[in-house]
């Protein structure tokens, strides 16, 4: 029984480490490297980013910068829309983006709950909330998640990791969003590296 249990135990491990094949790296933008790998076979496969950068801020600041309305447009260029409700727990809020999608391809929009799970990591995932219910014309992103693992470095670094998967946007073949999805993740993580440092 122990044998089988093992021999069991073995198999899942593997699998599994099958499935989620290691990071490939994609893009590099000056110090900004993306990496993507795939989860799962065939159609039930999710695409999972992750993106890193040194920044010179304190884990504290980068966290205000995710949370700051004012800010957020700054930092995502592609966003025609951007908008944080907070929650009522301190830790919490909604952050709801619109991002602007080239014809002839609808916007798309998203909608997530973010939490601060500690002082050096924040996590996100899809959510619905009254004040943005989705619209016609515009395409909602679905499963959604993801992480901000801030991991502090010598001399006043930060090295960031940004982690996010979302379920696969079938109105667009991946011969026309994936360079889409690459250029705006490097453009997006280089704004906020530089709004970071200021």
């Amino acid at each position: 029984m122990k044998l089988t249990s093992f021999i069991l135990m073995i198999q899942l491990l593997t699998t599994t480490a099958l499935r989620a094949a290691d990071f490939r790296l994609v893009k590099q933008s000056g110090d900004v490297f993306l990496y993507e790998r795939w989860i799962g076979d065939g159609d039930a496969a999710v695409r999972e980013l992750k993106a890193v950068f040194l920044v010179k801020a304190n884990a504290s600041s980068i966290i205000s910068l995710l949370r700051d309305p004012q800010r957020g447009p700054g930092w995502n260029p592609s966003a025609r829309e951007y908008k944080v409700l907070p929650a009522p727990e301190p830790d919490k809020w909604i952050n709801y983006i619109r991002y602007a999608i080239p014809w002839p391809f609808e916007d798309q929009d998203c909608c997530l709950s973010f939490h601060v799970e500690n002082p050096l990591e924040v996590r996100f995932e899809s959510t619905q909330h009254p004040a943005f219910p989705p619209e016609e014309g515009r395409t909602r992103l679905t499963g959604v998640r993801g992480r901000w693992l801030l991991e502090p470095r010598n001399s006043g670094f930060v090295q960031v990791q940004y982690y996010i998967t979302t379920n696969r946007n079938r109105k667009l073949p991946r011969w026309a969003s994936d360079p889409i999805v690459h250029s705006n993740l490097v453009k997006t993580m280089t704004q906020f590296k530089h709004l970071a440092e200021q």
